[in-house]
């Protein structure tokens, strides 16, 4: 059976939002997530981020009751003999705090929750690399409520597996990071930083560094534009929500645990108005659609693919070149002219490190205090950023003053948008609707 099939069950899909922390939960609530899971203590798999303190975590969880969302704590690492005794009191504390369930790697941690408290709600993290229907069902017979689906399935064996097992829960990656490897499941970080093991929660992301390949000999084998030969792009289903539902996906999850508030109400505003008229059979504007996608290219992306989805993982999928920010490309620079032509003296160099002003062609707009990158594909290591000054269209010619002149031709980026930052502050000042009444 086809991913097209549709669902046997009319239950609405959940949007899965990430929170290290109480802003980016506030984020998320106000954008409108049905769920957030975030980290508590330091069994999780961002032990980095902010996480929430017991009394910041319970009122998290109250403002979300009241919102009608449900709260998730993720306790997705390999947890050892020593450690259990203090996981398992972590899930119970944060049990009588308020959560609703937990996302779980460790098996042996499972079963003693399972032992210990039946009652709590338990969720199999996509670290336990589930990739198929024997492994979905054996996850269900053990007492599993959900299952996180490992991110590598397409379309096409996500249905297989919820037609197989159309009782369970499935939970898919739907935005975000992606590793290198099968579900988060790496040793490298472990080899190449002693002590920073990513199933412990210290992930140092050597995946996203440059690499050269080198001979018996010591000659470079590395072919020009792919010196992070193990960095993905990040994964984009905005588009294919309507794909993912029709297939058995019960919960889309967002990914970023560690980002700013800005980033996960813009992300999860995009998903929940996706959902919202997928459920509702709207048809969304060509200008509308496009948008949205504009919101998703400016925040943190190295670009998006939806590879893994379609069943695919060649260069489509890779982000060879670069893996910070990309943003979204908005135009070109014309050409560039000292700020102060008084270079009498000065040499050829020193010229060109005089403060400049750029001459910048739009073909998407930018808003007034959005964060330009100037980049050329010539001189990749010699970029530089600065201010959009006013709002300006698609079509017209900015100017902005740079630290020095930058070459016809460098390509130009928005990577913060000031007006996803504005909406997130404006939010986080808003009461979120109630959705469940008070006695």
């Amino acid at each position: 059976m086809t991913a097209t099939a549709s669902r046997t069950t009319n239950r609405r899909p959940e949007l899965l939002a990430p929170a290290g922390g109480p802003e980016p939960f506030a984020a998320a609530l106000a954008a409108g997530a049905d769920a957030i899971y975030c980290g508590m203590g330091s069994f999780n798999a961002r032990r980095k981020a902010t996480n929430f303190t017991d009394e910041a975590f319970e009122q998290a969880c109250r403002a979300a009751h009241l919102a009608g969302s449900r709260v998730y704590v993720t306790v997705n690492i390999v947890i050892k003999q020593s450690e259990m005794g203090d996981a398992l009191q972590l899930i119970h504390r944060c049990s009588t705090l308020g959560a609703d369930a937990f996302i779980i790697q460790d098996w042996g941690l499972f079963f003693e929750v399972k032992r210990t408290m039946p009652g709590i709600e338990t969720h199999i993290s996509t670290q336990a690399n589930i990739h198929d229907d024997r492994g979905t069902i054996w996850c269900r017979e053990q007492g599993a409520d959900r299952v996180t689906l490992s991110r590598e399935l397409s379309i096409d064996e996500i249905a297989a597996i919820h037609n197989a097992a159309p009782d369970v829960d499935l939970e898919v990656f739907s935005h975000g990071a992606i590793c290198f490897c099968y579900s988060g499941l790496c040793l490298l970080s472990s080899f190449a930083m002693a002590g920073r093991s990513a199933n412990r929660g210290m992930c140092a992301q050597p995946c996203r560094l440059p690499y050269e390949l080198i001979d018996e000999n010591g000659r470079s084998l590395s072919p020009a534009g792919r010196e992070r030969a193990l960095c993905p792009r990040d994964t984009n289903t905005s588009q294919l929500v309507r794909r993912l539902y029709d297939a058995g996906a019960a919960s889309l999850k967002l990914e970023g645990r560690m980002k700013a508030p800005d980033y996960v109400y813009s992300i999860v505003d995009v998903y929940r108005h996706e959902i919202d008229d997928m459920l509702a059979g709207a048809t969304v504007a060509k200008d509308e659609e496009a948008a949205r996608q504009r919101q998703l290219k400016r925040c943190f992306n190295r670009d998006f693919t939806h590879a893994y989805q379609d069943g695919t993982s060649g260069d489509e999928m890779m982000s060879y070149e670069r893996s910070n920010n990309r943003g979204q490309i908005v135009g070109t620079v014309l050409g560039s002219r000292l700020a102060n032509r008084d270079v009498r003296g000065l040499k050829p160099d020193d010229r060109r490190r005089r403060a400049a002003i750029a001459r910048i062609e739009l073909f998407e707009p930018v808003g007034k205090g959005d964060l330009l990158e100037l980049r050329h594909d010539n001189e990749f290591d010699q970029f530089l950023t600065t201010i959009a000054a006013d709002d300006a269209a698609a079509g017209d010619i900015i100017e902005c003053r740079v630290p020095r002149s930058m070459p016809e031709g460098c390509r130009v980026r928005v990577i913060r948008s000031q007006r996803a930052i504005d909406a997130a502050g404006a939010a986080l000042k808003r009461d979120v609707l109630r959705r469940r009444s008070v006695d």
